[in-house]
């Protein structure tokens, strides 16, 4: 029985092969399984703003797994419930508001075992079929498969941004779209020039770093085919294409468009 595997998202940086995926703010399993079946790569489960609970975070790691589709968690730094998302069985998490080399430091700390990092060890966790996979190989299998992502989404960590990517064992850099805008005086206003100069800088500070770069994109945007293409040519190879409920809801909004010509 092949417990531990190896992780498409990090085959598909190695080889520089594009993989798309959603943010998921719904506790559905049900919305992981038809985001597999719709041909994505991988679901990033936001316990940082969806009503998640550990029992919802496994139903949807058991749905992705059963499906072949990458899960990965977005949540704060809680070494506690960092550790606990990894043993359920993501491959993966990201942390966002990451402002100084302190703060990657104790995101590495949290996802990475000794001698990269420093988190404790649970030997029967699910994600080592409940005590199936010995202690030493989890801890390496950890170290070599799981990816930790960071957020840069302030001004603070635009300052900071040599210190913070210099930090050993980070594998993604993201932006934080939203939070820049904020924090650039231009709230909400997520492709104003000072926010794209900003989110190029990051990237391309953790490109030159040889870091993995992960922009989220709006798949309703004008020119969404070539903004997709644009960033693979770049060099990213994990894209997220929108969120759940806001694809959901445009779907939703579509099929009303087709009948508001009728009587109701």
């Amino acid at each position: 029985m092949d417990i531990l595997k190896k992780n498409p998202l990090k085959r598909a940086i190695l080889e520089k092969r594009a993989a798309f995926g959603i943010y998921v703010e719904e506790p559905s399993p049900t919305i992981v399984e038809l985001a597999a079946l719709a041909g994505l790569d991988f679901v990033r489960l936001d316990w940082c703003h969806g009503p998640f609970s550990p029992a919802t975070l496994m139903n949807q790691v058991t749905a992705a797994e059963s499906r072949g589709i990458t899960p990965l968690v977005r949540l704060e730094c809680n070494e506690q419930d960092v550790g606990l998302a990894l043993e359920l069985g993501a491959m993966g998490v990201i942390i966002p508001g990451v402002s100084d080399a302190s703060a990657a430091g104790r995101a590495v700390d949290a996802v990475k075992f000794a001698p990269v990092g420093k988190r404790g060890l649970f030997s029967a966790a699910r994600k080592t079929g409940f005590g199936t996979v010995s202690s030493s190989e989890f801890t390496r299998w950890t170290n070599e498969e799981v990816l930790l992502g960071i957020q840069i989404e302030t001004l603070e960590a635009i300052e900071n941004l040599d210190e913070i990517l210099a930090v050993e064992g980070i594998d993604i850099v993201q932006s934080g779209r939203g939070d820049l805008s904020n924090a650039l005086g231009v709230p909400g206003e997520k492709t104003h020039p000072r926010v794209l100069e900003a989110e190029e800088k990051i990237f391309g500070k953790a490109l030159s770093r040889g870091l993995a770069i992960s922009p989220q994109l709006d798949p309703y945007a004008p020119g969404f085919e070539e903004e997709v293409a644009s960033w693979v040519e770049k060099g990213a190879y994990l894209i997220s294409l929108g969120i759940d409920q806001a694809i959901i809801k445009k779907a939703f909004q579509g099929i009303v468009k087709k009948t508001s010509h009728l009587p109701r």
